[in-house]
């Protein structure tokens, strides 16, 4: 798939209040300031809110025993490229290097977010994408920060 990709920084993980409860979701925004929702469950919210807080958990979760796979394995995400949007879902992949080689693993955006936070990786996005669903923060009424929801 061609076309232009966007590096992305994490403006943070959010709950919109809906009629059958909270829904999480992490805001990403590019150099243009444009703010991209992705909607996820919650276990990876907490996941990426931990990452963003610089969080280390007393036993490692899901997404810090890969990236303990990853080192025990002298491998490395060198990026992780959303770049799928088919009937509302996202699609994305982790861009990885092991032994010279450089592969491709199909994931949950979620999770590559999670992964890499923390492992220090790029975000990308197909500009394609950014265009399509980019939303002003105002849009989202009843949002707020996953940190307030849970204290």
């Amino acid at each position: 798939m061609n076309g232009t990709i966007s590096q992305v920084s994490i403006k943070g993980v959010y709950l919109l209040e809906k009629n059958n409860g909270p829904v999480p979701l992490v805001l990403l925004e590019d150099e243009a300031k444009r703010i991209m929702p992705i909607y996820i469950g919650l276990s990876e919210a907490i996941s990426i809110n931990s990452a963003i807080n610089h969080e280390i958990p007393p036993r490692p979760m899901t997404h810090d025993l890969f990236i303990s796979l990853l080192e025990q394995t002298c491998s490395q995400v060198d990026d992780i490229l959303i770049d799928e949007l088919k009937d509302g879902v996202y699609f994305a992949r982790l861009c990885i290097s092991m032994d010279g080689r450089q592969f491709e693993v199909d994931a949950r955006p979620s999770d590559c977010i999670a992964i890499a936070l923390r492992c220090r990786a790029p975000i990308h996005v197909r500009d394609s994408i950014i265009s399509e669903v980019a939303i002003d923060k105002q849009e989202i009424e009843g949002i707020m920060s996953l940190e307030s929801y849970l204290s």
